[in-house]
């Protein structure tokens, strides 16, 4: 399976990356339920969790891990999505980066 290797540097507490990834991963998933099944977490310690699910019908699975400094992620693609992974990269990254950045509201 292809490997998609994200990393995103923030100056957040890994718990408050960690609220933030998984908030957008609930976000996400509920925009696209139709899309997106079987979604299963597990969570290694309370700033890394590995996940799986279906999507358009193809497993996926992936994890997370945050650290002081940054975000990393990993996701296994299915060989179907090879032809898209510099599109699906980039616009996890660019999510990524966005989550972790923006200020939160008070």
């Amino acid at each position: 399976m292809p490997i998609l290797k994200l990393i995103s540097r923030h100056s957040l507490t890994p718990d408050e990356a960690t609220t933030r990834v998984k908030k957008r991963i609930a976000e996400e998933v509920e925009k696209q339920a139709q899309y997106v099944t079987e979604l299963k977490e597990i969570v290694i310690h309370p700033n890394k969790s590995e996940y799986s699910c279906k999507v358009y019908g193809f497993n996926l699975d992936g994890n997370f891990h945050a650290t002081p400094e940054e975000v990393a992620v990993e996701i296994n693609l299915p060989f179907a999505a090879m032809m898209m992974k510099g599109m699906i990269e980039s616009q996890l990254q660019a999510a990524l980066d966005q989550v972790l950045k923006t200020k939160e509201a008070a």
